[in-house]
Parts: C-alpha cells; sequence; structure tokens
C-alpha cells in the first residue's frame, strides 16, 4: 500500500487531520471535461444578522470548498495505479476527519488550504449503479490563505517545506 501520495499525480487531493491518517483521494472526473477534477470555492460576505449591530461592525467574511470523490470498489488513481483502499476505508477514513469539525486540512496539486471545518452539510452521496460520489463541503472564516489579488505578497519556499498556513504551489500567501 502506497503511503507517499502526492496531489495531482497519484492521486488528485488529500484530507487530513492531525488525529488521523491523512486520506488520499480520487475525484470524480466528467469526461467531456478537459479540464479535469477541481475544487470549487465560493467567497461570501454578509453582514452579521444581530439587529443591534451597527454598520460599523465588520462584514463576516466565509468561503466553502467543494470537491467530488469517487467511492467504487477498482479505481484507478491519476497515474494509472491501482487505488488501495475499499469504499468502506474511503468511508470511515473521511467520516474520521470530518466528524472532528475544525482544524482540517486539504492538500491539492495547487497547494495546501488549512484552516477547514465542517458545518452543517458535509457530505452529498450521489448513488450510482456501480459506484458512489461524495462530494465534500467544507468551509472557513479565514482567507489568508487564498491568493486573491496582485496587491497580496508572497514568500517562496523551496518544494515539499510545510507552513503552518496555506501554500498554493511553492509561495505562502498571507
Amino acid at each position: 500500500m502506497n503511503e507517499n501520495w502526492f496531489p495531482g499525480e497519484n492521486c488528485d487531493v488529500i484530507l487530513s487531520h492531525y488525529r488521523h491518517r491523512p486520506v488520499p483521494l480520487v475525484c470524480y472526473r466528467i469526461q467531456s471535461d478537459p479540464v479535469g477534477p477541481r475544487v470549487r470555492i465560493h467567497f461570501e460576505t454578509y453582514w452579521p444578522a444581530d439587529e443591534d449591530v451597527s454598520r460599523e461592525t465588520e462584514p463576516k467574511t466565509v468561503r466553502h470548498l467543494w470537491f467530488t470523490v469517487l467511492v467504487t470498489d477498482e479505481m484507478l488513481c491519476p497515474d494509472g495505479g491501482w487505488y488501495p483502499y475499499t469504499p468502506e476505508e474511503i468511508r470511515k477514513r473521511i467520516n474520521e476527519i470530518l466528524l472532528e469539525l475544525t482544524d482540517i486540512v486539504l492538500y491539492t496539486q495547487s497547494g495546501i488550504i488549512s484552516g477547514l471545518y465542517c458545518d452543517e452539510h458535509a457530505v452529498i452521496d450521489t448513488i450510482y449503479q456501480g459506484a458512489h460520489t461524495l462530494e465534500i463541503n467544507l468551509t472557513t472564516r479565514n482567507l489568508k490563505d487564498i491568493p486573491i489579488g496582485p496587491a497580496q505578497q508572497n514568500m517562496w519556499l523551496p518544494r515539499g517545506l510545510f507552513a503552518p498556513v496555506s501554500t498554493w504551489g511553492t509561495a505562502v500567501w498571507g
């Protein structure tokens, strides 16, 4: 069993929490989509619902992430190798991580997204004849780890160096 997983090489994403072994996942692919699997990010800014809040109060910003993984008995990894985990193992490991509710990390080909948590619905299970897809929804109220404009400053790091903030490629954004 391969314990050296690399998003974009032998898996698409890795879901992780410090209390559990990371789970590499293969994302669902649509044949007619030339871009391939992705993590979708939705940004939302709103004013607190509290009626006593004045307009001087800061608005709240939230980001929601969605990605869809494939769950089936026989599955190929992006590098053409066979995925080693059964559907039961995939579900168990995803559930262990998501039930932690906070401090969830998602490793992608583009970088690491940390500080995620489960809020309200977390997984939508779609049932097909020979497989399932799990659309996983995570969220955070911290935007410091996403490059959102040219004014953002970056610091280049050597490949493979982990930092306590999220990274995209080899840049740390803050």
